[in-house]
Order: C-alpha cells, then sequence, then structure tokens
C-alpha cells in the first residue's frame, strides 16, 4: 500500500479519490505504528518494518591487541557466556642504561606493580578472591610484529612469583610510607633479583632484552563459580606499571631501588580465551545457527558477533522498480534480565566483508558523523539503533552483493563488556530493519 503523504496531488478530486481508495482498501493491520512515527518520517515516503532479516552467532575472528590503550587480566565466569580469560604478554626496559648498585648490593625484593584502569564484572562476587602468576618469556617478541588475541609465546612452566588476594581498584596502596594509586603488586622470587642485580646485560634495552625477553602474566583462579572472578584494566601508561627492584649495599643505610619500565615503544599483547561447554544457550546456537531467532549473543575479547542477512532485500526494486532509501534503521532490543549485574557494551558496530573477506566499514561510516550512524547504547530504549541508507541502496543497486553484515563489540581489544540482544523471532521487541523510501518515477 503507498502512503497518500508521498503521492503528487492531481487537483481536490484526485486527492479525494485516493483518500476513499486507501481508506476503504487498507487493512487495519497496514496501519498499525503509523501513528507512533514521527510527523518527519510520515511526509518522507514509503515504510515498511516487514523485510526479512536473518540472524545468529558465530564466533568473533581473532584481533589485534598489540599496543593496546589498556591491556585486561583475569578470568570471570559468566552466567550466560561462560569462562573467559585474559593473559597478557609483555616487555620491560631500563628506566636508565647501566645502573649502578653500590657496593656489596643485596636484593630485598622484586615487585611487579600493575596499575589498575578498572574492571568489568563483580569484583567482590562470593569473596573476590583472584590469583595470578607471572612467568618468564622465552622466546623473542618482534618490535615490527603485529600480535593477535590468539597468539602465545613460550614461556618458562616455573612461575617467578605469585599473588592471590582480594582486588581493590579504587582504594591507595600504600607503598614503602607513600600511598599509590590501586595496583595489584606481585612479589618475585629473590633468586631472579640476585639475577637482575649481577647481570651485565643491563647496559642496554636491546642488550636487556637478549637476556630478559618479557613476562607472562596469567589468572590461575580455580574452580570459579558462576558470577566469580573478574577481568581487571591495566593501564600500561601509568609510572605504576613496572618492575621494581628493592636493594641495599654497604654505600648507604637507606634502601635504594631501580625500575624496569613500560615504554611506548614496549611490545606487549594480549591472549583471549573463552569457554562455551557451561554456557549452554550460546554453545547449541554455535553448533545450530537456526537457534538464533530467540537471543543473539555479543561480546568482546575475541568472543562472539553476529552475523545479520536481508535474504529478500532485492523484492523492494522488482519489475524494475526504483527507490531511493531516506532511512534504515536497524533497531537490537537488549534482551530482558542480561544486564541487571553485569552492564551491557557501550556502543555496537556493524561491518560488512570486503572482497579480499577483510571487515570493511559501511559506507555510512565513511560519509557520515558516528551520532548519524549510531550504534550507541540507548540506556532509556534499552536498546542499539543504526541508520545506514548508503549501504542499504548500495545493496538495492548491486543486486549481487552479499547482503550480509556483522554485528560487534566495539573496541573489543580493551574491554570485558558482552550484551545478549533479541533475535527476530523473539515474541516480545524482536530485532528489526525498519526502511523509510521513496518511490523514483
Amino acid at each position: 500500500m503507498q502512503n497518500i503523504f508521498s503521492g503528487k496531488s492531481s487537483g481536490l478530486l484526485s486527492a479525494l479519490f485516493l483518500f476513499l481508495l486507501v481508506f476503504n482498501s487498507c487493512k487495519k493491520a497496514d496501519t498499525v505504528g503509523l501513528e507512533v512515527l514521527p510527523e518527519e518520517d510520515r511526509l518522507q515516503g514509503e515504510h515498511t518494518d516487514t523485510i526479512t532479516v536473518w540472524a545468529y552467532t558465530l564466533r568473533e575472528d581473532s584481533l589485534s591487541t598489540t599496543g593496546t590503550s589498556f591491556n585486561i587480566v583475569g578470568s570471570h565466569n559468566d552466567p550466560i557466556f561462560g569462562l573467559s580469560k585474559a593473559s597478557i604478554y609483555t616487555q620491560l626496559k631500563l628506566s636508565a642504561a647501566n645502573p649502578a648498585f653500590g657496593t656489596n648490593a643485596t636484593v630485598d625484593s622484586v615487585v611487579l606493580s600493575l596499575a589498575y584502569a578498572g574492571y568489568y564484572a563483580d569484583i567482590m562476587k562470593l569473596a573476590g578472591e583472584q590469583s595470578f602468576s607471572v612467568h618468564r618469556v622465552l622466546e623473542d617478541m618482534g618490535d615490527s610484529t603485529t600480535y593477535y588475541s590468539d597468539d602465545t609465546l613460550d614461556y618458562q612452566k616455573l612461575p617467578l612469583g605469585t599473588y592471590t588476594g582480594l582486588i581493590d581498584t579504587r582504594d591507595s596502596v600504600l607503598v614503602n610510607g607513600t600511598n599509590e594509586p590501586p595496583q595489584m603488586r606481585i612479589r618475585l622470587n629473590d633468586n631472579f633479583g640476585n639475577e637482575l642485580l649481577s647481570s651485565t646485560a643491563l647496559t642496554s634495552d636491546e642488550s636487556f632484552l637478549s637476556d630478559f625477553k618479557g613476562f607472562y602474566i596469567t589468572p590461575t583462579t580455580q574452580n570459579l563459580l558462576t558470577g566469580q572472578g573478574s577481568l581487571l584494566y591495566i593501564s600500561p601508561s601509568s609510572p605504576y606499571t613496572k618492575m621494581t627492584l628493592y636493594y641495599h649495599n654497604d654505600d648507604t643505610t637507606a634502601q635504594q631501588n631501580f625500575n624496569f619500565v613500560v615504554t611506548a615503544n614496549t611490545v606487549r599483547f594480549n591472549n583471549f580465551s573463552h569457554n562455551y561447554s557451561n554456557a549452554f544457550d550460546v554453545a547449541a546456537q554455535l553448533a545450530d545457527s537456526t537457534l538464533g531467532t530467540e537471543r543473539l549473543y555479543l561480546q568482546s575479547m575475541q568472543g562472539l558477533k553476529a552475523k545479520i542477512t536481508f535474504p529478500h532485500l532485492n523484492n523492494l526494486v522488482a519489475n524494475g522498480q526504483e527507490i531511493a532509501i531516506n532511512k534504515a534503521e536497524l533497531i537490537f532490543p537488549i534482551s530482558a534480565g542480561t544486564t541487571s549485574r553485569l552492564s551491557p557494551s557501550s556502543r555496537l558496530v556493524v561491518v560488512k566483508k570486503g572482497a579480499d573477506g577483510k571487515d570493511k566499514v559501511l559506507d555510512d561510516n565513511i560519509s557520515e558523523s558516528p551520532e548519524f550512524v549510531g550504534g550507541y547504547y540507548n540506556s532509556t530504549k534499552l536498546e542499539y539503533a543504526f541508520n545506514i541508507p548508503r549501504h542499504i541502496q548500495g545493496l538495492l543497486k548491486d543486486t549481487t552483493a552479499d547482503k550480509s553484515i556483522y554485528l560487534r563489540v566495539a573496541g573489543a581489544s580493551v574491554s570485558g563488556n558482552r550484551v545478549v540482544i533479541n533475535g527476530t523471532g523473539n515474541a516480545d521487541k524482536p530485532l528489526k530493519l525498519r526502511l523509510t523510501y521513496t518511490i523514483l518515477e
């Protein structure tokens, strides 16, 4: 049925005739929802929200995690998504070359400190105690290498140090009588400290890295119950993310220290892993994509994404009809009851596959502002909404084009967020594509 507001006026009689024709021939169901459309949308042309949409969950591709603004470490047993784990590989560099440790220097302690930048999940859930271990990396970390979230390096199995305790990302830490920002402090073994004190490789970063290639920092908490654990955000740019060698010598009674630091050129990356064996809905949908009609699961950290397809979109231009897309709104309602304790992702993104198989941004992202395209979490409507008219128009022009796009969590390499959205078959608020278009004559 053609909306009468988009037709051309040819006089009062024609308008009256058209009105009567529409009034008498349209069923009530055809106008449901029209009264809730903004006035400006009513005047733009035809409207439809019955375009067929297919959607299902699939595993995310690996992500580049080299040199990201934050690193993540920890493990969390999500009640919906199962067990997630994040580990860090990182080099350290000298705060100064050729340190002089003085006469008869003796190790007091070696401490690796990791400055907190936040966390995801309830860190105090079920007491909140967590465990971590620090291992020595045995492989060189290449300066020009791009490391991905599923990459690993060989490391010494016997840890240099471990930590078990409550995590507090809010309160300051007392270090040698001085309050410092919130941080995890992991005591490393003294034998490693003695190795540093006696090392002849502290003349330069290159020499040091040939001898000490880096750390592997990983969570080791066992048997996490549902809701236990957390994913900790670590700030590599903080001056409090470092390794400190504390020592004394015969030259002074005061304790001395020397820092090994993270710099802008330090090679570091994250490794992520997920276990969906106890996430029954997720595991079932990964095994059978037809189960995606009710819910879709999106997860950062190389977790999960959704494939969205419009298989019958070209029916709009059947028989040579031409249309101009004014709006193409993809609405993704959040599934009820899935965000009570864990906040949803602040933004989602949609991408397409290029001819080379790699992810590409949509034409709308190139030509329009982020606010126009959208994808931000709306805490009032409890949904995400995109406006992608250029992309949909392009699909109509190229009838052979892949009609699929992929919905992903934005900032997936630096956050632990996840969200559950309604599928196309949800009885309450289904995922839908809502088009406003003009028929061209």
